[in-house]
Parts: structure tokens; C-alpha cells; sequence
């Protein structure tokens, strides 16, 4: 298990961790979550995230689902059940997800991954995209349960993973809201005109937030798209450098928006990022246009996924934290909230 880093007179414990199949993970507490996807590169040691907190922490499992919570955070994951369709199993996962958060009151999501088998093949019964009908579960939700989607939509991603095995929810989610931020380069998600499918995705381009130790800064899966269309279709050269500038326009709204006095973020040593790729061939010119690209020795790690549109080869997401006040934070993949 990687190192979690300290502070002075911290005893910390794991609310959850997110790592792979094949680089499993022991975390005595909170929920252990593995991507079902496959690891093409990046440092061993940055295969897994977890988010760690200097309190007690309680984990309840059951079928289909874990949660950890604590006292303000909680943390956890959901498999859909698609045995009355995709849209049906969305819906119940996201509306099981809004209870367990209120239950346990941390209401407001700040982060969401999601992994759907299949994600760009067509459904035979209904012939929508299965991640068009995905969306249609999420927005059903959404509105039965009166959450406004400019105000608590998270940051969040939604790939696809090999077909068999399910679908999952995971999420982290706290007792005060995270600030949504947009892109100025592009349509809100939640905005997309009508020929992205009956429903748009519900998400906001990046989420800042604030925990007991460091300030966050998640940022979505970020991709190729201006506007609201794909960019560059069939180029991966251009479709990196396409996000790479996407990430780089949310970063400088989200620092306009910090909170006073609070440091920048930045694609520098506090970054995990994880880039995920269509085509594994695709990795040699990713890495070596990232490499390039960062200003410092991030965790970077790269995965094979299928992209929530089907003319995407590339998706990014980034996870930046800076510490607040005096304390001294080793920057690691397993982080104090």
C-alpha cells in the first residue's frame, strides 16, 4: 500500500480508496473501490487514490453498494442493476445515492466517477446509446428529488469499461457544498442541445472545495470539445492538445474563484491525473505531450476507456489540492480531505 502522508500528531484514516483490479489495496477502513479498467502506464505507486481524514471513520456495505462516512464526509460506491434497463437502473442508483447522503448528512457531491460497460454501443431494445440512456437515469433523479442541476451538479466523468460485469457509481460527497465552475470554452453539459440524446449530462466542468486540511480543486473529464462539439475527430495529437487547453481554461476560472488568501492550484507535484485512452497505441504520443505540457512531477496515470462519445479518443481528468495554512502536507495519491 503507498505511503499516506502525515501530519504532526495525525493518525489518519481512509475514507475511500480508488485503485485497480490488478493493484489491490488493503485500507483497513472506509470503501476500497477498483476501476474496471486496464493500466497502460504511469508510476506504480499512483495506481491508487484514496482521500484520507484524521477522525473515525465507519464503513456499512451491502449488496451491490459501500459507504464510508464520517463526520462531514462521505465516500462510497453504487452497481447499477440493469435488470429493467440501463435508464431504470440509473435512476434507482442515483436515487439510492441521494439517500444514503442525506441519511448520513453530507448532501452535496463534490465528486463522481462513473464506469459503464459498453458505453458507446446501441441498446436493442430501445436503439439509444447506452451512455444517452445513462444520462436519461441520471436526469430522472435529478428531478425527482428537486436537486437544481446548475447549483449541485459535481465534477464527474462517465467511461466505459470492457463489456460484462456492472456499471458503478462512486462518489464523494460532504456536509457543505463545493463551488461548480464552467468553462468558458465550452456549453454547461446540462445546456447541450437536443442531438446529444433526450437528456443531457448532468455535471459541472470542475468543483472547488474546501476540507479540514487542503483546498480541492476536481476537474471533470475533460476532452476535446468546444463549444459543444467534438473537435479534431480522428487526430489524437490535436484532440490532447484540444484538452490540455480545456484543463488549462477551467484551472484559471477556478483560481479567479478561490477563496481569498488561498493558494493557486496548479498542474504541478499536488496533480493526479488520470488520462484515459480509446486506443492503447495512442499512449506514446499522450505521454509524451503531457510530459511537456506540466509544470512539475505529477502522478500521472494512464488507462485504457472508451469515451463517452464515440468520436473521442482521449479523455482527461485531474484531481489538484493545495494545503491551507502551516501545515506541511507531503504531496502522495493518498491525500488528507
Amino acid at each position: 500500500m503507498p505511503s499516506p502522508e502525515t501530519r504532526r500528531g495525525a493518525v489518519p484514516s481512509p475514507l475511500g480508496v480508488i485503485t485497480l483490479p490488478d493493484r489491490p489495496v488493503s485500507a483497513g477502513q472506509g470503501c476500497v473501490v477498483q476501476l474496471p479498467l486496464e493500466w497502460l502506464a504511469g508510476k506504480p505507486g499512483d495506481a491508487a487514490e484514496g482521500f484520507l481524514l484524521d477522525q473515525e471513520v465507519e464503513t456499512k456495505t451491502g449488496v451491490g453498494h459501500c459507504l464510508a462516512t464520517s463526520r462531514g464526509f462521505s465516500f462510497g460506491v453504487i452497481e447499477l442493476d440493469e435488470q429493467a434497463g440501463l435508464a431504470d437502473g440509473t435512476e434507482r442508483a442515483y436515487r439510492q445515492l441521494f439517500d444514503l447522503l442525506e441519511q448520513s448528512n453530507t448532501p452535496h457531491l463534490w465528486r463522481v466517477w462513473q464506469y459503464l460497460p459498453a458505453i458507446n454501443a446501441d441498446d436493442p431494445e430501445t436503439g439509444l446509446e447506452r451512455y444517452r440512456l445513462f444520462n436519461q437515469g441520471r436526469a430522472a433523479a435529478f428531478s425527482a428529488t428537486g436537486r437544481d442541476v446548475a447549483t449541485s451538479a459535481p465534477a464527474a466523468c462517465a467511461l466505459g469499461s470492457d463489456e460484462g460485469g456492472s456499471g458503478r457509481l462512486i462518489f464523494l460527497a460532504a456536509n457543505t457544498p463545493a463551488t461548480p465552475i464552467e468553462n468558458p470554452r465550452q456549453v454547461s453539459a446540462y445546456r447541450y442541445p437536443p442531438n446529444y440524446g433526450p437528456k443531457s449530462p448532468i455535471f459541472a466542468r470542475a468543483a472547488i472545495a474546501r476540507g479540514p486540511v487542503h483546498d480541492w480543486l476536481f476537474i471533470s473529464g475533460t476532452a476535446s470539445i468546444t463549444g459543444h462539439a467534438t473537435r479534431h475527430v480522428g487526430d489524437i495529437h490535436a484532440q490532447i492538445d484540444e484538452t490540455l487547453a480545456n484543463l488549462e481554461a477551467v484551472r484559471q476560472v477556478a483560481n479567479a474563484e478561490r477563496t481569498a488568501g488561498s493558494a493557486a492550484f496548479d498542474f504541478d507535484a499536488s496533480a493526479l491525473i488520470r488520462v484515459y485512452l480509446r486506443h492503447p497505441q495512442d499512449l506514446e504520443p499522450a505521454r509524451e505531450r503531457l510530459t511537456q505540457w506540466l509544470s512539475g512531477p505529477s502522478q500521472v496515470m494512464f488507462l485504457r476507456a472508451d469515451i463517452c462519445r464515440a468520436d473521442l479518443l482521449v479523455e482527461i481528468e485531474a484531481t489538484l489540492r493545495q494545503p491551507r495554512g502551516n501545515d506541511v502536507v507531503e504531496h502522495a495519491p493518498w491525500t488528507h480531505l
